[in-house]
């Protein structure tokens, strides 16, 4: 476990220090960043959430009991581009993160990216608290909006998968963008994103030059440090399967075997 707690606890004899740290040598990040931050929880946010966002967090108990630890009585009653809108929950071993955008899914321009937050709630006494934030940790998506995010673990540390798209000029595209929390940060693996759909139907009038490519991917589980990626081709009236794999290296997901399709950048306009 490569992590570094937050902040380190109130004075306690040596020993019962050691062993300790010692016990969070297996644990991920997010579950010993907590452990060791249990005496130094946030106040709640003050921000504004986005009115938009009061049925939504509403219908959804899970959202709305991290939006209530995160911000306590906040109003859900402002609107444009700084208000905050909750995304989603994602639930690791002994903690709770809740992730956020700036303003409203949809309404920025076409290229204009959605800037993302994360917010860290402990699990503690049947309930949740907020022990971090990490703002804008992130601009992705098109329309101010991404698509979906997901809880993942990479190479031993909690991490996220955030997948978001778009389409222009008839070129169509879906990416995939991966976090993870590492030595007190939450860091970016990929520098440039990773193609997992492509269509460029919306581009061609002749219907024999479509390309349509989709791809699974998933983290080896004899080897989380390798992503894995099935891309299936669809082209000239074939179909095939080539498997890319990525592998975590020096703090990135770098191509370890394989090649990406040339048809994947051809579809999605590249």
């Amino acid at each position: 476990m490569r992590a570094t707690p937050i902040r380190p606890e109130r004075s306690r004899p040596i020993e019962g220090r050691r062993r300790k740290i010692a016990s969070l040598a297996t644990i991920p990040f997010v579950f010993a960043t907590l452990i060791l931050s249990a005496c130094s929880a946030l106040a709640g946010d003050s921000a504004a959430l986005c009115a938009a966002a009061k049925k939504p967090v509403a219908a959804d108990p899970r959202l709305a009991a991290a939006v209530a630890a995160a911000f306590g009585r906040a109003p859900s009653n402002a609107a444009g581009e700084d208000c905050l809108y909750p995304l989603k929950v994602l639930q690791y071993a002994a903690a709770d993160v809740l992730v956020l955008q700036a303003g409203e899914p949809g309404k920025r321009c076409h290229g204009c990216a959605a800037p993302l937050s994360a917010y860290v709630l402990r699990r503690v006494d049947g309930g949740l608290k907020l022990v971090r934030r990490y703002r804008k940790f992130a601009e992705l998506g098109t329309f101010g909006a991404v698509g979906d995010i997901s809880a993942v673990e990479i190479d031993g540390d909690d991490g996220m998968a955030i997948e978001s798209g778009g389409m222009f000029q008839g070129y169509g595209f879906s990416v995939v963008d991966f976090y993870a929390f590492h030595a007190g940060q939450l860091v970016s693996l990929n520098s440039t994103p990773i193609i997992v759909a492509a269509d460029n139907s919306g581009a061609m009038t002749d219907p024999n030059k479509v390309i349509e490519a989709t791809a699974k991917w998933f983290f080896d589980p004899a080897d989380k440090g390798a992503l894995v990626v099935d891309y299936k081709i669809k082209a000239g009236g074939a179909t095939r399967v080539e498997r890319v794999v990525w592998r975590l290296q020096g703090g990135s997901l770098v191509l370890f075997r394989g090649r990406i399709p040339k048809e994947v950048s051809e579809a999605s306009g590249g």
